[in-house]
C-alpha cells in the first residue's frame, strides 16, 4: 500500500504543478489545482501514517494499525463514490430531446472578460442550431453575474447570439441565477410570467452537465429533454467531469437530490 500511495501522491503532485500556470487565468484549472493538491496532501499523510505504524510497538502500534485501517476505509469509500458517480455522469452525456421544443434554456458557463468562455461558446453554437431547427421555440439564456464578472452571463450570451445572427426577439435573459438549480427554477418562473407552455422544455448545456440537469428537471416537474454541447479541450473536460462529481455530492448533501 505504501507504493500505491507514493505513486498516487507523485501523480497528484505533477498534476498540481501542471495546473498552476493555467489556474492564474481560468477558474476550471484553479479547481484542478485545489483538487490535486488536496489529494496529494491526503495521500502523503497516508504514507506518513504507514511509516509511523511500522516504527511503533505495544499500544501505539495497535492504535496506529486502527488509524491506518480507518484511513484505508475512508479512501475506499471515497474512491467507490467517485467511480460510481462519475460513471453515472459519463453515462448521461448523450442528448435526449422531446419534440416539439416550445422553450429552449441555454445555461451559462463562464466568461473570459466580456466574451463567453470556449465552453459557453460551444453551448451557444449548439443552441443556435437548435433554434434554426425549431423556429417557433422561445429561448431563455440563463446566467447571473459572478464576483469576477463585469456583467451577467445572460447579457453576454444574448449579445453574442444576436451578433452571430440569432433573432433577438426570441431570446429572453434570466440574469439572477448563480447555480444550475437557480438557472432552471428561474427560467420556469419566466415561463410562468409569460404564460409559455412548459410541457416541452429543452435545456442546452455541456455533456458533463446533463446527468445533473435531468435530475433537476424531474425535481421541478419537467420531462427531461437535453441537448449536449462539446465539453471543450480534453484537459479542461477532464477537470470539469471531476468538478461535476462534487456538484452532485453537494446536491445530495443539501437534500435536493
Amino acid at each position: 500500500m505504501k507504493r500505491f500511495y507514493r505513486t498516487l501522491c507523485l501523480i497528484c503532485l505533477i498534476a498540481t504543478v501542471g495546473c498552476i500556470p493555467c489556474a492564474m487565468f481560468m477558474t476550471t484549472w484553479r479547481f484542478g489545482l485545489y483538487f490535486f493538491a488536496a489529494l496529494c496532501i491526503c495521500t502523503a499523510l497516508m504514507c506518513k501514517l504507514l511509516a509511523w505504524r511500522d516504527t511503533q510497538t505495544g499500544v501505539k502500534q495497535r492504535i496506529s494499525k486502527w488509524l491506518v485501517r480507518i484511513g484505508h476505509v475512508l479512501f475506499l469509500v471515497w474512491l467507490c463514490s467517485f467511480v460510481g458517480i462519475e460513471g453515472m455522469i459519463v453515462s448521461g452525456t448523450r442528448s435526449e430531446v422531446q419534440q416539439p421544443i416550445d422553450v429552449l434554456c441555454v445555461l451559462g458557463g463562464g466568461l473570459r472578460g466580456d466574451q463567453p468562455s470556449q465552453n459557453l461558446k460551444n453551448r451557444l453554437v449548439v443552441a443556435m442550431d437548435v433554434m434554426k431547427q425549431n423556429p417557433e421555440a422561445q429561448v431563455i439564456v440563463c446566467g447571473g453575474q459572478g464576483a469576477d464578472e463585469a456583467e451577467p452571463e445572460a447579457t453576454v450570451m444574448r449579445r453574442w447570439m444576436v451578433q452571430h445572427g440569432a433573432d433577438s426577439s426570441r431570446i429572453v435573459r434570466e440574469d439572477q441565477s448563480h447555480n444550475t438549480v437557480q438557472n432552471i427554477e428561474n427560467a420556469m418562473k419566466i415561463c410562468e410570467e409569460r404564460s409559455w407552455d412548459t410541457q416541452h422544455v429543452t435545456v442546452v448545456s455541456s455533456s458533463f452537465h446533463l446527468f445533473r440537469i435531468r435530475h433537476i428537471m424531474r425535481h421541478v416537474g419537467l420531462t427531461p429533454s437535453v441537448v449536449s454541447a462539446p465539453a471543450g479541450d480534453p484537459a479542461s473536460a477532464v477537470l470539469m467531469y471531476i468538478r461535476e462529481y462534487f456538484s452532485v455530492v453537494k446536491m445530495i448533501g443539501s437534500g435536493y437530490w
